[in-house]
């Protein structure tokens, strides 16, 4: 029911921006246009967008492999799709970590070994993502004016603030048993809390197993940073394919707006875009509303006003949203179809 709710509100504030953004950007040059939209560039920006899932398929293959597991890519393409799916329902995108997770543990992978290939993904994806934006920022010198007025001090802090965490990672992964002392006293505290609190025991029943889980938590924490460690020295292969497919993963992302642009017979203005791109990535990251619903279309019709006539950013903006949004919606729906007929599968094996 709660994620029925998720959805339904997602969908409405996304909706409804979208809706008074058209309306306010519709004109009849923009009907006369609907017709001149280019189906070539239209399906190419289809596809950049599936190359990125595929590519961060093949991300999450190579990083089990570096750390000696290996899942069938069927399952990994499941995985993803359920992330996907959990992400857009969720503020700062914060349900598709958990998600990966669980279904990494469940294909065999210790909890802690799944912790570090997630928590791998994510440190390559905000070092490529922050490059890529770096290097856009400096080759749309014309629009420093514009942007330092409007974002340039919440891009520099979040930009700070991936740095400050991309340090304490370091120093976690160098030091386990400083890791060891603060996940496990957090989980200690919350599992504390629980105990005496009716409030707090709904969300985390089982707590009067709090030594035993406890205990848990320090053996995947000391798993999770060896296999970290193990991962970036052991196998450099394993690290490069990673680094190379994340570089790919986010260059066929960000290319997505610039295939748009050229459906709709504009440049693909690609610095430009790029850094756009970069921005609405850190704006979809704050953890505010699901799917940063409403706030990335505004965010997207003001960014882009700089280079696309107003009687084209509505649909612009439409088609971005409807391919790197709502495109995860059904993909997410069908791969919780996929992942449901999986364990009934698994489940009849196992009473045969």
């Amino acid at each position: 029911m709660r994620r029925r709710l998720w959805i339904a509100l997602s969908l409405l504030l996304s909706g409804a921006a979208l809706a008074g953004l058209l309306a306010a950007t519709f004109t009849p040059a923009t009907r006369a246009y609907l017709g001149e939209v280019g189906v070539a560039a239209l399906l190419l920006a289809f596809a950049l967008r599936a190359g990125s899932i595929l590519c961060r398929v093949v991300r999450i293959g190579v990083i089990c492999r570096g750390l000696g597991y290996t899942v069938p890519l069927s399952s990994l393409a499941i995985t993803q799709s359920l992330s996907l799916f959990a992400g857009s329902l969720t503020p700062g995108q914060v349900g598709g970590e958990p998600v990966r997770i669980h279904r990494l543990s469940r294909a065999g992978l210790a909890v802690g070994d799944a912790v570090a290939v997630v928590v791998a993904e994510r440190v390559l994806d905000l070092v490529v993502f922050a490059s890529l934006t770096f290097a856009a920022l400096f080759a749309v010198r014309h629009l420093w004016g514009y942007l330092a007025a409007t974002v340039f001090y919440p891009v520099a802090a979040f930009l700070l603030l991936v740095l400050a965490l991309l340090l304490a990672l370091v120093i976690l992964i160098r030091r386990p048993s400083l890791a060891n002392r603060v996940i496990g006293g957090a989980a200690v505290r919350v599992l504390g809390r629980c105990g005496r609190s009716r409030h707090w025991l709904r969300f985390c029943p089982g707590s009067d197993g709090a030594e035993g889980l406890a205990e848990r938590i320090s053996r995947e924490t000391e798993t999770f940073a060896a296999s970290a460690s193990r991962f970036v020295r052991a196998d450099p292969r394993a690290l490069g394919g990673a680094i190379l497919v994340s570089v790919l993963d986010w260059a066929f992302l960000f290319s997505t707006a610039s295939a748009l642009l050229v459906a709709l017979d504009l440049p693909p203005s690609f610095p430009e875009s790029f850094l756009f791109q970069g921005i609405l990535q850190m704006i979809a990251a704050v953890p505010l509303i699901p799917g940063a619903a409403g706030i990335a279309e505004l965010s997207a019709a003001t960014l882009y006003s700089r280079i696309v006539p107003t009687y084209l950013l509505g649909l612009f903006v439409v088609l971005w949203r409807l391919i790197l949004y709502f495109l995860n919606i059904p993909l997410g729906l069908l791969a919780a179809a996929l992942a449901a007929r999986e364990g009934a599968d698994t489940r009849d094996t196992e009473n045969l």
